[in-house]
């Protein structure tokens, strides 16, 4: 029987790790993360094994802060992509982070007040509202090249056909 990896995040902070269905967990918890926050997202890569996106957001907490990480080792190191300075505002909580399946290092977010993308793996992140209303962003879906959002209070936004962004990425042009 294959080993099957699987990762999970709590309401309450924890996120844990288990790499042989279900036998044993490993607390994988991103280190600098404060404690208490709101796993709201985690999943991993469709491109690469041990590669995974976190989504925490603390915003009831009083802390604002964006928190979106990512792995590359199985959550034994976690990089922060959102360090308040390089596109998403340091007010703006997040609450999904999803990569596309047809671009590595395509990342969407959804936060408290709208969209952002990046094109380099969440190194840097730059606004995608386009006609979408400052709402929250709940989820993404990249789903027959369609970008899909779940928004609270607006129901759902559908960005139809992400070929003309693909082709930027692909030239080095976001």
């Amino acid at each position: 029987m294959a080993k099957i990896a699987i990762i999970t995040g709590a309401n309450d902070g924890p996120v844990h790790l288990t790499r042989n269905g279900g036998r044993t967990w490993t607390t994988v918890t991103p280190a600098a993360l404060p404690p208490g926050g709101r796993v709201q997202n985690v999943e991993w890569s469709p491109h690469r094994r041990g590669k995974a996106y976190l989504a925490v957001y603390r915003y009831l907490l009083g802390d604002f802060q964006p928190y979106l990480y990512r792995t590359t080792d199985y959550g034994k190191t976690w990089t922060l992509l959102t360090t308040g300075a390089n596109g998403i505002p340091a007010d703006y909580p997040t609450r999904v982070v999803r990569e596309d399946p047809s671009r590595e290092g395509l990342l969407y977010a959804g936060t408290e007040f709208g969209l952002f993308v990046s094109v380099d793996d969440g190194a840097t992140w730059q606004s995608f509202q386009r006609n979408l209303p400052v709402t929250p962003v709940t989820d993404i879906l990249v789903h027959q090249n369609d970008l899909v959002l779940s928004t609270m209070g607006r129901s759902f936004w559908i960005m139809d056909d992400l070929s003309p962004l693909h082709e930027a990425v692909a030239v080095g042009t976001p």
